[in-house]
């Protein structure tokens, strides 16, 4: 009888045990996500890579991505838990978006071209930076106005459409980023190969999902979202109609 109980209470040491270790496993251990401001402004900091870096090219992305996920702890973080579950449609994106706009080929970053992050410190959102549009833009033929414009419908909206596959679970925002250049050959212009900036969009998943869609317009789209353009000393919010 002593045996069977003993028995019984090692079984019941064990379950426990392995309840807890399967528990550890499945919640995250600190790691909290960034303010989705602070991502704006890291992105703002690397505007230099337009002209000074290297592109890298999106499978080299998806390589560190899957070398990344291949090495992670058992214990996760919570951005290491997103990333997980967001592997597939967050590849899909980087394997797709250069195919949506014909601006678009290359990405600019230094150590990963995405960030898990808050919104508001209330909702989750995804940032993906690191997009770079094609040629520099002249500023002798056309306004800072025009070039912003040209920057936002040739190669940021272009680009949401390869945002498709992502669900609206706990991700609720997507911010996205491209990086362009300006050149200026007139007369008394500094003369630097281009001045880089950053056009940033940052909107509701739900409508990205229905913009890439075409059940509402880009006019929808931009009429609930936030649009930011940096240069390399400021970052400011702008009204685009």
């Amino acid at each position: 009888m002593k045996k069977l109980i003993v028995f019984v209470i090692c079984v019941l040491v064990c379950a426990t045990g392995f309840t807890q270790e399967k528990n550890n496993r499945s919640k995250p251990v600190g790691g909290t996500l960034p303010n989705l401001q602070n991502c704006l402004h890291t992105a703002q900091q690397n505007l230099r890579l337009f002209t000074e870096g290297q592109p890298n090219d999106v499978n080299s992305i998806v390589k560190e991505i899957e070398l990344y996920i291949d090495s992670m702890p058992k214990n996760k973080t919570t951005a290491d838990l997103l990333l997980s579950k967001n592997f597939a449609p967050l590849r899909h994106f980087f394997l797709t978006t250069t195919n949506k706009t014909s601006v678009a080929a290359e990405f600019l970053y230094t150590v990963a071209p995405y960030n898990f992050c808050m919104y508001n410190d209330t909702a989750m959102a995804l940032y993906i930076w690191a997009v770079k549009d094609g040629d520099p833009y002249n500023l002798s033929k056309m306004t800072d106005k025009r070039i912003v414009k040209l920057a936002l419908t040739n190669c940021l909206l272009p680009s949401l459409a390869a945002l498709d596959e992502f669900k609206d679970g706990e991700l609720k925002y997507v911010a996205l980023s491209v990086y362009y250049g300006c050149k200026d050959s007139r007369e008394g212009a500094p003369k630097v190969a281009a001045v880089p900036y950053c056009l940033t969009l940052v909107a509701r998943l739900s409508d990205i999902q229905q913009y890439a869609a075409g059940l509402i317009t880009d006019k929808g789209l931009l009429a609930n979202a936030e649009v930011y353009l940096a240069d390399e000393t400021d970052m400011r919010r702008l009204n685009v109609e």
